[in-house]
């Protein structure tokens, strides 16, 4: 009988048996597995919303912009910060350009780890004198691209699935700055639950995410159009600590946008 598995663990399973066979069915998958299938097909929801693959009439195919080289290094890098990169990617790129342009020469600013905190990273290369801290380590050498900087990198617990540093290390290292702005990523944003991020099996992530918060006297959200309205399980903080939430624009987010600006936040639309 197979061990019990954490989620994440199952969702790996998953990906890696879809890798090796382009498409696989929920019947086969829960005898495989020993699972309910209900329980895979729960699964399948996680995996298709965090844009790996497509769910199909009682099963699911990998997304086919996903079937490139470097799947075959992801279990030795970073397979979720790797691949969500590559999701939503020209709406992220404008995110990051529009999140770049609230940074002034001087700044000190801390950043968070993130696929889209990434894109805001490549865009701050043309400013001057800026002091950046995070806990990204998977955002260093977009970081040191920049000619005119300062960049402290927290010490801590590496996360490869998230490229990032975290624990009690990363939580004291932060608390030492007082930063004038923070560029941080989320998993999900709603009316009523604010800010929350997916990863329920490392609360630490959500713990740094929080700590950044209470050391920055701005907080600059970056979010795609497909965070908004999503619930995820770990709290973080209520969208009236948010002073601007910089997004893209996109028909479907309309009404909620202008629900979220209700709330406090001053929200940027970015043109893809």
């Amino acid at each position: 009988m197979r061990k019990k598995m954490f989620p994440e663990e199952r969702l790996k399973v998953i990906f890696n048996l879809l890798k090796e066979r382009k498409k696989i069915y929920v019947n086969e998958l829960a005898k495989e597995l020993a699972m309910s299938k209900s329980t895979i097909r729960m699964d399948l929801a996680e995996l298709e919303s965090r844009g790996l693959i497509n769910r199909t009439h009682g099963g699911a195919v990998l997304k086919e912009e996903l079937l490139f080289d470097t799947l075959n290094q992801t279990d030795k890098i970073n397979l979720e910060i790797n691949l969500r990169i590559h999701k939503n990617q020209a709406e992220k790129d404008a995110i990051g350009k529009l999140a770049a342009s609230l940074v002034n020469d001087g700044d000190t600013i801390m950043i968070d780890g993130g696929s889209t905190t990434q894109y805001v990273a490549k865009y701050l290369a043309a400013k001057k004198g800026l002091t950046i801290i995070t806990n990204s380590f998977y955002m260093m050498p977009e970081l040191m691209n920049i000619d005119d900087v300062a960049v402290y990198l927290a010490g801590g617990l590496a996360y490869k699935q998230n490229g990032i540093l975290m624990g009690d290390l990363t939580n004291e290292f932060v608390s030492h700055f007082k930063p004038q702005k923070l560029i941080l990523g989320i998993d999900g944003i709603s009316l009523n639950q604010g800010l929350t991020v997916a990863d329920s099996l490392y609360p630490s992530v959500a713990s740094i995410k929080r700590k950044m918060i209470e050391a920055c006297s701005q907080i600059i959200v970056v979010a795609d159009h497909t965070k908004l309205g999503k619930v995820c399980v770990m709290p973080i903080a209520p969208l009236k600590q948010v002073n601007y939430l910089v997004t893209d624009a996109h028909e479907k987010s309309q009404e909620i946008v202008e629900k979220i600006k209700m709330l406090g936040p001053e929200v940027l639309l970015a043109s893809v």
